[in-house]
């Protein structure tokens, strides 16, 4: 029997959850964040995140706020493993506010807002720190 060996992932591997209901949003918000060491994965709703059948976990999850389909309420029927996840809430022009203290309080420890998409990309350097761009990265991406 000729097996190959399993590939391990290397420890640097980072993976980022989107989860927003609006496709083109979603994918737009995907292509702004795409990075080299960070792998993508976009998703309708949240609960489609933590299921059995996905064999990848988040190590960041970002979460567009849309009125009726995606709400703060929804973050409330996380179960308390995933709350040490990394969060980052987008608001929309729909959920212009997120009271992030009833979060922390019910035991989210590592949760953020954002207004935009250019300040989740901010964000994500600041709560991964290890993905931050180098003087010479940032150059190089001003080039392409």
């Amino acid at each position: 029997m000729n097996r190959r060996p399993k590939q391990k992932l290397e420890s640097n591997f980072k993976s980022v959850f989107i989860v927003d209901p609006v496709k083109g949003e979603r994918l737009h918000l995907a292509k702004l964040l795409k990075q080299e060491k960070l792998f993508m994965m976009t998703f309708v709703n949240l609960i489609d995140c933590f299921k059995h059948n996905n064999p990848i976990k988040p190590n960041l999850i970002v979460y567009v706020l849309r009125k009726g389909k995606s709400e703060l309420t929804h973050m409330k029927n996380i179960k308390n493993h995933f709350r040490h996840l990394h969060f980052i809430l987008q608001l929309t022009s729909e959920t212009s506010e997120a009271n992030l203290d009833e979060l922390k309080e019910s035991g989210f420890t590592s949760i953020k807002k954002a207004v935009n998409q250019d300040m989740v990309k901010e964000l994500i350097y600041t709560m991964l720190p290890e993905y931050q761009m180098t003087e010479v990265e940032k150059s190089l991406a001003q080039v392409k």
